[in-house]
């Protein structure tokens, strides 16, 4: 019984069966290129169920890399974005500081009188400014800053300080209608007195002779008659002359050098006495 329902030879026999095959196929392989046809029409065959099988896979990977692709692209693009702004604000205080050293050389090659000393100050920027013809500065009565102290910057006459507080003055700008200025032209003798009209309007000098020759385009400049105002400081240039019939007198407009919004710093004169 053992014997009939033994299947042990049975196993040998096919394990040395599929040992001669795999010869007969190694041989086969080696000297002909059936299988190679074979596994050609077969990949042939497979090749589309592999490529619809992966291509959920590859439709995944390719969206996950994108997506990451976008999110590096972002975070370098908020990286350079940063470092170009960071830059940008170095090169403007660079800007700022070659400006402020330029405007501290023109004002300081400023010709001062003797009697006088000189002190820097800054404006101090006013967000709803309630007047346009005046402007704050940051010294005051502990700087010896006091009303009529003559205020100047590179361009030439600012006006004069009319109030001092101890750390804070304000200051009348000579475009103001309550400053009168005595000026002379540029490489003359010819003197006479101008007055604001207001910083929105050209400076204004009326009752002027008709015997006196002022042509459009002279400048004007400080006369230094009153003894307040240095002699010698650029005022503006004259830009029309009218006549007045009912007076027979001319009257001059000027547009002052004085250019508000670009005023950073002023020179301050008060006495060294």
């Amino acid at each position: 019984m053992k014997l009939i329902f033994n299947k042990r030879p049975i196993f040998k026999l096919r394990t040395i069966i599929f040992i001669i095959i795999s010869i007969i196929i190694i041989i086969v392989d080696i000297y002909s290129n059936f299988f190679v046809k074979i596994r050609y029409k077969t990949n042939h065959i497979i090749s589309p169920i592999y490529f619809i099988l992966n291509k959920p896979f590859s439709l995944y990977e390719n969206i996950s890399n994108f997506f990451l692709k976008k999110k590096i692209i972002q975070k370098n693009n908020k990286y350079l974005f940063n470092k170009v702004l960071q830059q940008n604000v170095q090169l403007y205080d660079l800007r700022e500081v070659k400006q402020e050293n330029n405007d501290f050389r023109h004002i300081f090659k400023l010709p001062l009188l003797k009697e006088k000393i000189s002190i820097l100050a800054k404006i101090i920027p006013i967000i709803l400014p309630r007047c346009k013809n005046e402007i704050f500065i940051n010294k005051g009565l502990k700087d010896n800053i006091f009303p009529g102290t003559i205020v100047l910057n590179e361009k030439g006459v600012v006006g004069q300080v009319i109030s001092s507080k101890k750390t804070s003055s304000q200051v009348l700008l000579i475009c103001n209608k309550n400053i009168s200025l005595p000026v002379k032209i540029q490489n003359s003798n010819i003197t006479f007195i101008i007055n604001g009209n207001g910083c929105t309007k050209f400076l204004k000098s009326e009752y002027i002779s008709t015997d006196i020759i002022i042509k459009k385009g002279d400048i004007l400049v400080t006369s230094g008659l009153d003894e307040q105002y240095p002699q010698g400081y650029p005022v503006g240039t004259v830009n029309n002359i009218s006549f007045n019939k009912e007076k027979n007198l001319n009257i001059i407009y000027v547009k002052p050098f004085l250019q508000i919004e670009q005023i950073k710093y002023v020179l301050l004169l008060i006495n060294s006495q």
